[in-house]
């Protein structure tokens, strides 16, 4: 530092420790503090911090192991307390070298490279300081080698100390759910590949009564699982197993995201949902899906869509549809399920790339002999690499409305003389239409 002083002195303490809390990667945020003597007093209230164990392990080759970064978290908790507003551990790459967190002979584990970072002697280490109670978002990447196989404590820990935290991200852990408190305050809470000892979701739903989003992806233990959440809005639901029945019972909820295989079972009691995205391989025989009043946008994923675009889009009024086909799916079974009179009331249609160019042609091509008035406002079609010299969906251009736009993605492995020979001629036949290019992967 020059004799003239530090230039950040005049700046206010809040926006250095603002920009502190943007840096947030306690690497960098050491070498913030060597530089100046306001940016070290700013560190002190230091809003957001990132710790990454594979980061570390780069920076200082020399190693340290598991304890080591663990006991970084709790260093950096303590020192700025009840500043302290988000907290990001991650150690989902280990130490990123092949010799650190090594299992040894006969099973058994070196336990000066652990890094379970969701066992409850970790998160008590950070969540007992004075930060605990600060803390509104925490974010927790473990190790999965080395925490698929032990129970950890982290979710009843993290209740009993962070009482004000609203968001919560745990990612690759096997969580135990016993002693777990109400969180009332927490609005935001995603699980991410967790082995969750709540087979039915009753204590989740008890426990997190005012989650406003919840994102639940590769969560296996689940037996019969029912989210029953009043608050909630936003659910994104992956489920890793084969549960016999799943239900979502949320009236609140206007977006759904919802990946599964059969269920025998599947209740939606959904009444306020917009927005629905549905991956599914085959519906079991109860199928329960009560209101749907408000849904406009459906995306179907599914070999089974003759009997999904019965359920869900009859007599609904559907703006944007977009269908797909499973990669290991052949789309000339599936001519019949798409009915041409979708698209009369539809504003909106996406075929997606693995909606084969034949099934795409018998669709088109049936609506000509249906002669339905199409209210379609909005077309993208995904082009295969080959593309005739021809417009291959002429025909539901000729249903679609005056001054419809129509996005077409031609793949990218087909030649720039295609492209643009299509890009001139097309358009040429619909100038009323508004055309748009692109390419897809």
């Amino acid at each position: 530092m020059s004799e003239a002083g530090d230039p950040l002195d005049s700046l206010p303490a809040a926006i250095l420790a603002d920009v502190l809390g943007r840096v947030s990667d306690t690497g960098d945020l050491a070498a913030c503090r060597l530089a100046s003597r306001a940016l070290l007093a700013a560190s002190y209230h230091c809003p957001r911090v990132s710790l990454s164990a594979a980061v570390r392990a780069r920076r200082r080759r020399e190693g340290g192991g598991g304890d080591a970064f663990r006991s970084a978290a709790a260093n950096v908790a303590a020192l700025i307390g009840p500043y302290l507003r988000s907290l990001a551990l991650d150690a989902s790459e280990g130490h990123g070298f092949p010799d650190d967190a090594m299992w040894v002979e006969e099973g058994e584990f070196d336990e000066g490279d652990d890094l379970h970072l969701t066992c409850g002697e970790s998160v008590a280490s950070w969540a007992a300081t004075a930060a605990g109670p600060a803390l509104r978002e925490v974010d927790i990447a473990d190790f999965w080698p080395q925490s698929c196989w032990r129970k950890a404590e982290a979710l009843p820990v993290i209740s009993n100390f962070c009482h004000n935290l609203s968001k919560l991200r745990l990612k690759n852990a096997w969580l135990s759910v016993d002693g777990l408190k109400i969180m009332p305050n927490l609005t935001h809470l995603a699980l991410e590949f967790i082995l969750l000892d709540d087979e039915n979701l009753s204590t989740l739903n008890k426990c997190f009564p005012c989650l406003l989003t919840l994102n639940l992806v590769g969560v296996g233990g689940l037996k019969n699982p029912k989210i029953h959440l009043s608050q909630l809005k936003t659910c994104h639901w992956e489920v890793s197993n084969v549960p016999e029945s799943l239900a979502i019972h949320a009236p609140n909820l206007v977006y759904l995201e919802l990946k599964c295989v059969r269920p025998e079972i599947l209740i939606l009691d959904t009444p306020s949902v917009s927005t629905l995205k549905l991956t599914i391989d085959k519906l079991g025989p109860t199928v329960q899906v009560d209101g749907f009043a408000s849904l406009t946008n459906l995306r179907i994923e599914s070999p089974n869509l003759n009997s999904l675009l019965k359920v869900f889009v009859n007599n609904r009024e559907i703006t944007t549809l977009d269908l797909e086909l499973p990669s290991s799916k052949n789309g000339f079974a599936l001519y019949e399920a798409v009915n041409p009179e979708l698209f009369s009331r539809t504003t909106e249609v996406k075929l997606s790339p693995r909606f084969s160019y034949e099934l795409m042609r018998h669709t088109v091509f049936s609506m000509t002999a249906y002669d339905c008035r199409s209210c379609l406002k909005k077309l993208l079609v995904h082009m295969p690499p080959s593309i005739l010299t021809g417009c291959p969906f002429v025909p539901l251009l000729n249903n679609c409305a005056p001054s419809c736009e129509v996005t077409v993605l031609f793949h990218a492995d087909s030649s720039c003389n295609a492209r643009q020979a299509a890009a001139s001629v097309w358009p040429l036949g619909f100038p009323d239409i508004t055309w748009q290019w692109g390419t897809w992967q």
